[in-house]
């Protein structure tokens, strides 16, 4: 993994070790963990992910801690009313959690709505499960048949807050709130049309990873326009 800090809110703002797997689809972040990550911080890691893609590699069926060489163990964890997973070091090091978990941690997946649904089934055939990358027909399917996980989209409206968290905190200017979520919603809808007519040279398309590239494209364009 390769090795990053991020900062993070705390008595004291204070910086969090992580490690980076592009390959795997997968964070590691040294205890406590993601929780406190500033808005700038969750943004950061947003645009990593839609660097990364698609994760190359399967998961081991057991991970280990990379400090004390322990099994983790799998936890189910709630943040508001959204579910989500992770790995648990039994020493307290840290956690092990895949981009997309990271995702909904911080709600930036939803569920499309059934408008949403059925204009990706009219353009779409077949698209890659977020989870476990096993190929879903849209046609029959709104869920993995595989592992279960339902079909999932980056959720413009929390992407939308965490930068006017962002602008906030930080007394500089962006676009308002409604506005911000409207672009990056166009600029998701966009990307998977095109992503869509691609298809049949590339094979099936991973609408999390699709809608991360171009959110996180986005988000980027801005930090510059502000430097």
């Amino acid at each position: 993994m390769a090795s990053q800090t991020e900062d993070a809110y705390g008595v004291f703002a204070h910086p969090v070790n992580l490690g980076c797997c592009a390959a795997c689809n997968l964070f590691w972040f040294d205890a406590p963990g993601s929780v406190g990550l500033t808005p700038k911080s969750v943004l950061d890691l947003f645009q990593y992910i839609g660097r990364a893609g698609k994760a190359q590699n399967a998961l081991a069926s057991n991970l280990h801690c990379p400090h004390c060489a322990s099994t983790l163990s799998l936890v189910h964890d709630l943040q508001r009313s959204t579910r989500f997973t992770y790995w648990r070091c039994a020493n307290g090091h840290g956690q092990l959690i895949s981009f997309n978990q990271f995702l909904a941690e911080k709600n930036f997946i939803r569920a499309p709505s059934a408008d949403e649904l059925a204009k990706l089934r009219a353009t779409v055939r077949q698209i890659s499960c977020s989870q476990c990358g096993a190929p879903i027909d849209l046609a029959t399917e709104s869920a993995c048949s595989h592992c279960g996980a339902p079909i999932a989209l980056i959720d413009s409206e929390g992407v939308a807050k965490a930068l006017h968290d962002l602008a906030t905190a930080s007394a500089s200017a962006l676009p308002t709130q409604d506005a911000t979520r409207a672009a990056l919603s166009d600029a998701q809808v966009d990307a998977m049309l095109n992503a869509a007519q691609m298809q049949d040279r590339r094979g099936n398309d991973d609408l999390v990873a699709i809608g991360a590239a171009a959110i996180g494209g986005l988000i980027g364009a801005w930090f510059i326009s502000r430097i």
